[in-house]
């Protein structure tokens, strides 16, 4: 729940510690798997972060919310 936040009308997923091949790893499988629309955005320390697309965060809402405590739903922009 704490390794990322909305972003404009989306959310990034903060993926610092994985290598890029598992970043790689991760974004197509949740395309492939969840159907999200998502690309690979790099911060201002050439760090990477899971960008998903506004279009996507219905779905990613429905599917997570049942597990996200109260205190953390802002993470999801509720």
């Amino acid at each position: 729940m704490d390794d990322g936040s909305v972003s404009g009308s989306g959310l990034h997923l903060n993926v610092y510690a994985f290598s890029n091949t598992d970043v790689d790893k991760l974004m197509y499988t949740l395309q492939d798997k969840f159907k999200f629309r998502c690309s690979i955005h790099y911060n201002n320390r050439n760090k990477p972060r899971i960008y998903i697309f506004k279009e996507s965060m219905g779905n990613l809402i429905s599917i997570t919310k049942p597990f996200f405590i109260k205190e953390m739903l802002y993470k999801l922009g509720l």
